[in-house]
């Protein structure tokens, strides 16, 4: 059984236990020296089995990943300018992930192609992995797999971060689109063209059930849910608004930076950082078909990404919220760190337990992953203070807080 099957297992046999609590990290660099860190993932990349680690920066000319538990690092893509996101899924059945990722990025459409590639190894992952460009759209910016027409096959999608007029200091001066691509043929197919101002996260998520996976945005425009109807070239979308998210302000301070899905009790909730770039950890719940939006925190200096995992091994997912410090008018001493969110009893109305688990870096992106084997699951953590940092989580294993 995979650690990712024991940790399910565990949280279900939890359900209607009590809160357990906050629980301890260890921190341990990865890379103490690593630039401008921008986002972080894992994979395995040599089907050991182990989960390994990849992140890019925008200031680090290459794509590198790097293996448990030795953390030597392996170049993929050498020699590529402004790379900004990636994500991994192994569209080919070998074992190994192929690699979607984006490069020439900028915030001004004029001075960014957004380039999008593939990366796929040449027999050994540890040498430089061979590439192929698959589309160029201005300032194209997020990107993810997801299975859109549940044929059991995954789909690419790709966010540009503004539309082609959008310009500082607003971002609002025209609407983004959202792309899909088969891997049949890489055709650029459309989703939206419809979304005003900045789309900062696109997140796959199996939101009805159903074979086919959904994906929630966060945007200016707040936080949608996307169907996809029909099957191969002719799918068409359906979007779902779930909240405004910060709506009470002006562009640029609008809506949702991300979002991340969880369960408490079978009870689904969703987590956002809010509005973009913004100092609120927001929680949703449901009550009578409609989503309620509760600000559980509104101390982060300026939030980039959300996690929402269990940390405490008693079944309730909680909430990891990264800061990269800058210092606002919300928060004019700036923050920098990882900000934890230890989950209730109740989500919509009881007490989450804060922890600030970093408070000398800088962090853009953090993932939770049990990295070590221990049946706990850990945070990977990359940002602009210069390391890939993982939180070794020092708490109760998956299932031992049953008793509780």
């Amino acid at each position: 059984m995979t650690a990712a099957a024991v940790l399910a297992l565990a949280a279900g046999s939890l359900r209607g236990a009590g809160p357990a609590g906050p629980v301890d990290f260890a921190a341990h660099d990865i890379d103490a020296n690593f630039r401008g860190g921008y986002s972080v993932s894992v994979a395995d990349f040599n089907k050991d089995g182990k989960p390994d680690v990849i992140a890019n920066s925008l200031a680090v000319s290459e794509l590198a990943w790097y293996e448990n538990p030795s953390w030597t690092r392996h170049v993929i893509v050498p020699e590529t300018q402004q790379i900004v996101n990636q994500a991994m899924a192994d569209i080919d059945g070998d074992g190994i992930p192929e690699i979607a990722f984006q490069s020439s990025f900028a915030m001004q459409p004029a001075n960014s192609a957004g380039l999008n590639w593939i990366a796929r190894h040449n027999g050994d992952s540890r040498q430089p992995w061979k590439v192929e460009k698959i589309d160029q759209f201005p300032t194209s910016h997020h990107v993810a797999w997801a299975d859109l027409d549940g044929d059991g096959k995954k789909e690419l999608l790709n966010a540009p971060l503004l539309g082609e007029n959008s310009a500082a200091p607003t971002y609002d001066q025209d609407k983004a689109s959202i792309f899909w691509y088969s891997p049949k043929d890489w055709k650029r197919h459309i989703v939206t063209t419809e979304i005003p101002g900045i789309i900062h996260r696109v997140r796959p998520v199996m939101w009805d059930g159903n074979k086919r996976e959904q994906f929630l945005v966060a945007s200016f425009e707040g936080i949608a849910l996307y169907r996809a109807t029909g099957s191969g070239d002719t799918m068409k979308f359906e979007k779902q608004l779930l909240s405004a998210g910060h709506s009470n302000d002006k562009a640029p301070r609008l809506g949702a930076s991300d979002v991340g899905v969880g369960k408490q009790d079978g009870k689904r909730f969703f987590a956002s950082v809010e509005p973009w770039h913004g100092n609120e950890v927001v929680v949703y719940t449901e009550k009578g078909g409609k989503w309620e939006r509760r600000v559980i925190f509104d101390k982060v200096s300026s939030g980039h990404e959300i996690a929402v995992v269990d940390l405490n091994g008693d079944g309730r997912d909680d909430i990891v919220a990264n800061d990269n410090g800058r210092v606002t008018a919300q928060n004019p001493n700036g923050t920098p760190g990882v900000h934890v969110f230890f989950a209730p009893a109740d989500p919509a109305t009881g007490e989450w337990t804060y922890r600030r688990i970093e408070d000398k870096l800088a962090m853009n992106s953090c993932v939770g992953v049990d990295l070590n084997g221990d049946r706990r699951n850990d945070l990977v953590c990359t940002g602009a203070g210069g390391a890939i940092r993982w939180y070794e989580n020092k708490g109760p294993a998956a299932g031992a807080t049953a008793g509780r």
